[in-house]
């Protein structure tokens, strides 16, 4: 590793760190990353959205939930998101040189899916990364796919790429896809690998390690792959070009439209070469350029075509764009085409600015472009925030704290009047999905000493419907609290209003809450 080189890659890993972490400071916890706090708070073997691995590194990262403030949460994507930029640095170098290895590493900085989804905030993409990033190191190694090595395979790094696939596939179910492509690899290029023992123990490797999570999904009625499954089918649905416009347009937002825009142009280059003047003066070996095609289009291209018909979203897709940066560096490195690959995390670094002010500040209202109805002579408030989707990230530590309070009045309250009046001490807060359930059990339920329990439909609870048996479910006549939120107006029935808030930002009202009181589960409606 040229001296040169390793000072830039450090410089680039700090600065990185340091950026992210400022995001990660100045940012509650979003819709997702807070209902994977509960993977941590009720660990298990799998979870009906996700295999385990998320829960087990944020139980390593917080010492088991001791350390669970919203930082906390987003260090293990923090750690992990820095040494990401060290292992596709390691893969350029690997692959053609430490140019390349440099160019690779600003490109994944400068990806939005990889800097700040998976490296800044707590998601399964977060583990997925790393151990996606070093399975593909491990499988160039035992293809012998590295610069000057002609294909002259270590088939004992087949062990490792097993390993860390596993790995992968313990993170996100989408981990598959490292073997898919690797065999896929084989069977177009390399057949005579297939009789390769330490392949099949690589592979016996990653079972090994999946089999807890099979086990599971087949032993529970909350089975995450009928979960899915569902989510991916397309039979009877008919073809919906909204949802495959947005999943293209999502692709190039999360990894950076400079980035993919590089990705076609490179692939369009790379081809041209090859066909005009031989693989002598080719960015990569062949062998090299078949292997990233066959690691990023299988992926790529069935989330594009499951998205003709259902609802997609543009993350499940984003891994296929690592190995895709190699190219892209190699070519860069072959042109010495150096300004478009350092703007990338400029770039980046502009939208993320102007995302945090606008969550901090709202600067720019968001909503409906038709008339949305936020204001009617019967209710002005009721759908107060229902379309500023930067507000999934603003107000609850707000709302949590004035519950707390409100709590602590409505118990006095049932002490002092024997019961007549107020609410029972510990009383739990009700929801109906798991989003914004999980928001308000992390930042409003358990600052306050109390519990979210749910009632709904598994597809509308998710992990909910488990954690809330473990809470000793809802007992008859039990009295519980419900939140009401204006960015999604409901009707209710069977409840009471108790108190009405405001989260206010910059000085102005962007969200009411009107927390209720349940007395009767029976009489109870939310529509």
């Amino acid at each position: 590793m040229k001296k040169d080189y390793r000072k830039r890659i450090i410089l680039l890993m700090a600065a990185s760190l340091l950026a992210r972490s400022m995001v990660a400071a100045f940012t509650e916890l979003g819709n997702d990353e807070v209902y994977y706090w509960t993977y941590a708070l009720v660990p298990d073997w799998s979870h009906f959205d996700h295999p385990p691995m998320l829960g087990w590194i944020i139980q390593l990262f917080t010492c088991n939930l001791k350390w669970d403030s919203s930082f906390a949460l987003r260090l293990p994507s923090l750690v992990l998101g820095t040494f990401n930029i060290w292992l596709i640095y390691r893969l350029g170098y690997l692959v053609k040189g430490p140019k390349t290895g440099w160019y690779g590493a600003l490109l994944y900085t400068g990806s939005l899916y990889a800097a700040i989804i998976s490296g800044t905030f707590i998601l399964p993409d977060t583990p997925l990364s790393t151990f996606y990033l070093a399975a593909l190191l491990s499988f160039f190694k035992a293809f012998g796919l590295v610069s000057g090595g002609k294909e002259l395979s270590v088939p004992v790094h087949f062990l490792w790429a097993g390993l860390f696939t596993g790995l992968a596939m313990l993170s996100k179910y989408t981990g598959i896809f490292l073997w898919i492509g690797a065999i896929l690899y084989m069977i177009l290029y390399r057949r005579k690998t297939l009789r390769e023992p330490w392949l099949w123990t690589g592979m016996a490797v990653s079972l090994l390690l999946f089999l807890p999570v099979l086990i599971w999904n087949l032993s529970q009625n909350m089975s995450g792959f009928a979960f899915h499954t569902e989510r991916i089918s397309f039979f009877g649905e008919g073809i919906k070009p909204f949802d495959f416009i947005r999943e293209v347009s999502g692709s190039f937002l999360y990894n950076n439209p400079l980035n993919v825009f590089l990705v076609i142009w490179s692939v369009i280059l790379y081809t041209r070469q090859r066909r005009q003047k031989g693989t002598a003066i080719l960015p990569l070996e062949r062998g090299t350029f078949r292997m990233i095609m066959t690691q990023s289009v299988p992926l790529i291209a069935l989330f594009l075509f499951f998205s003709l018909f259902r609802e997609t979203l543009p993350h499940w897709s984003a891994p296929a764009y690592y190995s895709l940066m190699l190219l892209v560096a190699a070519v860069a490195d072959h042109t010495d085409l150096r300004w478009p690959v350092g703007l990338s995390p400029a770039i980046l670094a502009v939208i993320v600015l102007l995302s945090v002010v606008q969550i901090r500040t709202g600067f720019i209202q968001l909503r409906e472009v038709a008339a949305s109805g936020e204001e009617s002579p019967q209710d002005p408030y009721r759908e107060l925030g229902r379309y500023d989707f930067t507000l999934d990230m603003y107000g609850w530590t707000q709302l949590g704290d004035h519950f707390s309070q409100l709590k602590a009045n409505q118990e006095a309250l049932y002490m002092e009047s024997g019961g007549t009046q107020g609410m029972p001490p510990g009383s739990s807060i009700l929801a109906t999905r798991w989003f914004p359930g999980a928001h308000l059990d992390y930042y409003v339920a358990r600052p306050a000493g109390t519990v979210v329990k749910t009632t709904g439909p598994l597809n509308k609870t998710h992990k909910y419907e488990q954690i809330t048996r473990k809470r000793g479910g809802i007992a008859p006549g039990e009295q519980l609290y419900y939140v009401e939120s204006s960015r999604f107006p409901e009707n209710l029935s069977g409840t009471v209003p108790l108190d009405t808030f405001f989260v206010h930002r910059s000085g102005k009202p962007v969200i009411r809450y009107v927390v209720h009181r349940i007395t009767d589960m029976a009489d109870f409606r939310a529509e």
